[in-house]
């Protein structure tokens, strides 16, 4: 299944967890939660809204109550709530990786040495800051959300986010140890 028909069940899940949000409360929690490993642009929300209007798993209502405004917000039925949770329930298929960064690595004899090293470093210092930002809201949800009964779950997924930055960081100092030992070898031919 491919990553857009899933759109669904993450839009589905949203709305499991704040019943009743609109179209732009969808991306802002997203924004605010699951944008680091899954994220929805406006563009691809509004589309599976109306789908899973059309398939009988939300229902979509006025509200006026937050602006003078029109505003669209958007429940889950029984049967959008039981589709969420098979869904849930069933395993993992796991996509095809896709990386930049390696797919030009890979091709690194074409250039110098220094263009590829530069790309290493770049990402090396890319990742000390997602780690800073992973530890913050690691802080900040075990503050203001320790009574949260989805705090286990959600720091499971932040851990897997820190455990591969720390990862790419080791990865990152190992390729650059490579490229010190290739530019010493080619400065000595």
């Amino acid at each position: 299944m491919a990553k857009s028909n899933k759109s669904r069940f993450a839009i589905m899940g949203m709305l499991a967890l704040v019943p009743k949000s609109s179209g732009y409360d969808i991306k802002k929690l997203m924004e605010g939660s699951t944008q680091y490993f899954w994220k929805e642009s406006y563009s691809s929300i509004y589309p599976v809204l109306r789908d899973l209007i059309n398939d009988g798993l939300i229902v979509q209502h006025e509200d006026l109550s937050k602006s003078e405004r029109q505003r669209n917000v958007y429940e889950l039925t029984g049967e959008g709530k039981k589709a969420l949770k098979e869904w849930i329930k069933k395993p993992v298929e796991y996509e095809q990786f896709r990386n930049e960064l390696l797919l030009k690595l890979f091709f690194g004899e074409l250039v110098p040495l220094s263009t590829s090293r530069k790309h290493v470093e770049e990402f090396y210092q890319m990742l000390m800051g997602k780690e800073e930002l992973y530890q913050t809201i690691k802080e900040k949800l075990r503050s203001e959300q320790k009574n949260d009964s989805g705090l286990p779950h959600w720091m499971m997924t932040l851990d897997y986010g820190l455990g591969q930055v720390k990862a790419a960081l080791d990865w990152c100092r190992s390729a650059l140890k490579q490229y010190d030992k290739l530019e010493k070898r080619s400065k000595d031919v």
